[in-house]
């Protein structure tokens, strides 16, 4: 599934752009050691996490992309922090699970899947 799809499914909206680019997994948790914990590559993080750490995390695992759910309020200072180290940002209003079924129902049926 290409990011701009995933992005639509999530009706997310981008706070720090970034490339498109076949998104092959998604992680989702709000404890950033989850996230730590993870082996998954080239995929994206799903958080409520609306804090700095955020970004560091997803630069120490190689995340492409960072959307935070709940339709939080993203402080300034992580916005200039993504900015700063180049990862990608997005807000969903969709709760985590919510976000999680609509990326996962996409991921499944897109066509860059089943190839």
């Amino acid at each position: 599934m290409l990011w701009s799809e995933l992005m639509a499914e999530l009706d997310a909206t981008v706070l720090v752009p970034g490339a498109d680019f076949d998104v092959n997994a998604i992680a989702a948790a709000d404890l950033l050691s989850d996230i730590l914990a993870t082996e998954k590559e080239d995929f994206v993080i799903l958080t409520g996490q609306t804090s700095p750490p955020a970004i560091r995390t997803a630069l120490a695992v190689g995340a492409l992309w960072v959307v935070v759910v709940r339709g939080k309020t993203i402080p300034q200072e992580m916005i200039d922090l993504a900015k700063s180290f180049g990862i990608p940002l997005a807000v969903t209003g969709k709760k985590m699970f919510e976000a999680c079924v609509s990326a996962g129902a996409r991921m499944w049926n897109s066509p860059s899947s089943r190839s």
